[in-house]
C-alpha cells in the first residue's frame, strides 16, 4: 500500500499529458450521509414490522437500496420500489431538518483537482433522487463531469459495474481512473474493475480497507499530484 510522500507540492506533476481521472463515491467519501441514511433504513424497516441495528446496516454500507430492501426486508418488484420510495421520503426529511455535510477538506480537494482539468465522475450506489437531493444541499454537483446512481446498474458494488459504467462516460481507460471509496464493498468493486483505489477510513476501521492502494484518514494532506502518482 502506498503512504503519501511529505514532500512539498509539484505542480509539474500535472504537466503529463496522459489522461486520468478521478471516480468518487458520494455517501461516507464526499458527505457524511451515513447518520442520515441509517436513521432513514431504521424507520422504514420498524414500518415492516423489523428492527435495525446498526450493526445490522453495517455490512450493507455501500450497497445499492435495492440489495438493502431484498436482503433486510425480503422484497422485490413493486413492492422493494414502494419502500424504496418511502425511505427515500425520510431520508428527505431527516435531511430537511438536520441538514447534511461535506467531510472536512472534501470541497478544497475538488476544487484542487478541477482547476487541474481532472475530469472527475461521482458513482453513488443511491438511487438518483438521492444523489441530487445530497449534491443539491451540499453545492458539489459543478465539480462532476459524469453521474452514475444505483439504479442504472444491475449489479451493486462489490461488483465493478458501477465504475466500468463511470469510466465510459469520462471515456477513460479502467488503468487510467482512481476511485475514492470508504466502504469494503466499494473498494473491492473498484479493485474488480481494474482501477487504482484510493480508501478513505470514514465509516470503516483502516484494517478493513488494505486492499486499496492508498489508505488515508483524512483529505487535509492529499494533493491532485498524490493521485498522479498513483497511476501506473
Amino acid at each position: 500500500m502506498t503512504e503519501i510522500s511529505a514532500a512539498h507540492s509539484d505542480p509539474s506533476l500535472l504537466a503529463n499529458k496522459t489522461a486520468w481521472a478521478v471516480i468518487f463515491d458520494m455517501d461516507g467519501t464526499l458527505v457524511a450521509t451515513t447518520e442520515a441514511d441509517f436513521l432513514a433504513w431504521q424507520k422504514l424497516f420498524i414500518q415492516y414490522g423489523k428492527q435495525l441495528t446498526f450493526e445490522d446496516y453495517y455490512p450493507l454500507l455501500g450497497r445499492k437500496s435495492a440489495d438493502v430492501v431484498k436482503l433486510g426486508l425480503g422484497l422485490t418488484g413493486k413492492p422493494a420500489e414502494e419502500a424504496m420510495a418511502m425511505k427515500m421520503g425520510l431520508f428527505a426529511d431527516i435531511v430537511a431538518e438536520h441538514g447534511v455535510e461535506t467531510l472536512p477538506d472534501v470541497r478544497s480537494l475538488l476544487e484542487k483537482l478541477y482547476d487541474a482539468g481532472i475530469p472527475m465522475a461521482l458513482a453513488t450506489s443511491s438511487r438518483k433522487k438521492k444523489m441530487e437531493l445530497v449534491m443539491q444541499t451540499v453545492g458539489l454537483e459543478k465539480f462532476f463531469s459524469v453521474f452514475v446512481t444505483g439504479e442504472e446498474v444491475v449489479k451493486g458494488k462489490p461488483d465493478p459495474q458501477i465504475f466500468q459504467l463511470a469510466a465510459s462516460r469520462l471515456q477513460m481507460p479502467a488503468e487510467r481512473c482512481i476511485v475514492v471509496e470508504d466502504t469494503v464493498s466499494g473498494v473491492r468493486a473498484a479493485k474488480a474493475a481494474g482501477m487504482t483505489c484510493v480508501a478513505i477510513s470514514t465509516t470503516h476501521d483502516r484494517d478493513e480497507l488494505t486492499e486499496a492502494d492508498l489508505l488515508i484518514d483524512h483529505f487535509t494532506s492529499l494533493r491532485p499530484e498524490d493521485f498522479h502518482n498513483l497511476i501506473p
